[in-house]
This record gives C-alpha cells, structure tokens and sequence, in this order.
C-alpha cells in the first residue's frame, strides 16, 4: 500500500489564470478626452428633452469631439 504521494498533488484548478484574464477583459473602458466629453454634455443638455440626435447630429458631433460616429453613439 505505499502509494505515490507526488501524483496528483496539486488540485490544477488554474484559479489564478482565470482570475488575471478576467481582470484584461473587464478593464476595456475607454476614456475620451475632456473636451470631447464636455461637447458631448453640451448637446446633451441643450436636448434634454428629446436627447437623441439624428444622423447628421452625430456626424456633426463626431467632428467636432474628433471620435467617430460610433463612440458617440455608444456615449
């Protein structure tokens, strides 16, 4: 009966792998210059009553703030 004790002593759960990718994954926010958030809160507020801006209200925005046309839109 005098088994291996080296053989499957570590319990390979890899936790720590899996924490340090989730850490890279969650980390993706991109943060947009203060002018450009500051035109952005602009419009905002100026159509606060109906905040959504039409295609060319975007393109506009999107020259002004120098992002593109979907980074407006996701803001």
């Amino acid at each position: 009966m005098g088994g291996d004790a080296s053989i499957g002593s570590g319990d390979g759960t890899g936790e720590d792998d899996d924490d340090d990718r989730s850490k890279k994954r969650q980390k993706k926010r991109g943060i947009f210059p203060k002018v450009a958030t500051n035109i952005m809160r602009a419009w905002l507020f100026q159509h606060l009553t109906h905040p959504y801006p039409s295609e060319d209200q975007k393109k506009q925005l999107a020259t002004d703030t120098g992002l593109t046309i979907l980074q407006v839109n996701n803001w």
